[in-house]
């Protein structure tokens, strides 16, 4: 039996208007509503950190995707920003300090992330999560 192909949801940010975070985490929370509380709070808890990312280093983010054939099982996270030139890295964290910590997120949270750059345009950052 073939499986059904993910669905895909697309969360779109305009260019030059102010982030409204809470919009998009209750944007997540509609798209995931079936997912475990403790599948949605590390969605959650991704996206705002690649949303974050996208907004400190990458002049913005583009779109916030979420692919899921169900959200009880695997779902994807996906980041676009305008910056495929900018690499990404796992920073370092030391005690006191207010920045470092978000890939180092991703990668604990995550069962496995990674980056795409398409056409040297723009870049997609990542990550998927158990549902």
């Amino acid at each position: 039996m073939d499986l059904p192909e993910p669905a895909t949801h697309e969360y779109r940010f305009d260019a030059g208007v102010p982030l409204d975070l809470a919009a998009v985490r209750r944007w997540i929370r509609s798209v995931l509503a079936g997912a475990s509380p403790e599948g949605l709070e590390d969605a959650l808890l991704l996206a705002t950190e690649l949303v974050a990312n996208a907004l400190d280093h990458a002049q913005g983010v583009r779109a916030l995707r979420i692919r899921c054939r169900d959200p009880r099982s695997a779902v994807r996270l996906e980041i676009d920003d305008a910056r495929p030139d900018l690499g990404l890295r796992l920073g370092r964290f030391s005690p006191g300090e207010d920045r470092g910590r978000g890939l180092l997120l991703v990668d604990a949270v995550s069962r496995r992330w990674g980056v795409v750059t398409h056409d040297d345009v723009y870049k997609t950052v990542w990550a998927d999560l158990a549902g």
